[in-house]
């Protein structure tokens, strides 16, 4: 693991745990935190900011040991998107084995910017997007693919691919028709203008708009809650057993992003199963199974 970390560390993206939350940091803030990716990365084989937070966000997912997961910028930007200038161009296939005519589509499909968006949409781990400035592109789809977005008051969010003359990629007419009314969907990809963190928060959008001195104490907080989950202390439940509930918070995580594509019957079928499960293990029951 500690090898992995370095590897990640040498690819632009700064990983720890600490309290039990996972924090991605990316950083290549000389680059304004644009994504690169093999084979023109500066970690090992040419492992590129995106294929480093790709592995990160598995590891994050994996992990029992991580109850919650953040993702944030330095340097003043959380992430301007796909690294446009990076050494051998955008297409991650091997020249030697791309089909000229169908070359971006092949790419799209194989080693496209949506993975980054699936892996966290199927994860059960919660993630928080820590949004402290400006999200472009692929940047914008990395933090709304989280489950809860707080931005600073200095962050927006730039749907900007009309303007490069590139259709929306990472999800986004996915993601932004579930997130959003269609007028305000079509408003946000159409012009193709930044949003503000204050006007995404209006709009439902993001879950809290905060100072930039704020943030990360709010969002700290809001995964302190989430990795510390128990019982009420109120009504016919307080006073119950401690257990780490953080498997059942990831079901829910999933039944709710299930239900986005689902029936209403699959979606009662599920919840029937996931009551047959236990809600989570005492703080001993792990040695006691063994």
């Amino acid at each position: 693991m500690a090898t992995d970390v370095e590897d990640w560390a040498a690819a632009g993206l700064v990983y720890e745990v600490i309290d039990s939350v996972g924090w991605l940091r990316l950083n290549r803030p000389e680059r304004r935190n644009a994504m690169d990716h093999y084979p023109g990365g500066a970690g090992p084989g040419g492992m590129g900011l995106r294929d480093a937070l790709l592995l990160a966000i598995r590891d994050a997912s994996e992990d029992k040991a991580v109850k919650a997961a953040v993702i944030t910028g330095t340097g003043g930007v959380f992430s301007a998107g796909a690294d446009l200038r990076q050494p051998g161009g955008a297409i991650e296939i091997p020249e030697e084995r791309r089909r000229s005519a169908t070359v971006a589509r092949d790419d799209g499909v194989l080693y496209g910017w949506y993975r980054l968006f699936e892996a966290i949409w199927r994860s059960e781990t919660p993630f928080i997007a820590a949004v402290n400035g400006p999200a472009v592109g692929g940047g914008c789809q990395l933090a709304l693919a989280c489950d809860l977005i707080y931005a600073s008051e200095d962050a927006t969010f730039w749907e900007i691919f009309g303007r490069i003359g590139l259709p929306l990629e990472g999800g986004a007419a996915w993601l932004l028709t579930r997130s959003l009314s269609l007028p305000l969907a079509k408003e946000m990809a159409l012009l193709a203008e930044p949003l503000s963190a204050s006007k995404a928060e209006s709009w439902r959008l993001i879950n809290g708009c905060v100072p930039a001195d704020r943030l990360e104490e709010t969002v700290r907080d809001v995964a302190r809650r989430l990795a510390t989950l128990g019982p009420p202390g109120v009504g016919p439940m307080a006073g119950g057993p401690r257990r780490d509930l953080s498997a059942r918070v990831g079901h829910i995580k999933a039944q709710l992003n299930g239900a986005w594509e689902q029936s209403m019957w699959q979606t009662f079928r599920e919840e029937a199963a996931l009551l047959n499960m236990p809600p989570g293990d005492a703080p001993d029951d792990h040695e006691r199974h063994l």
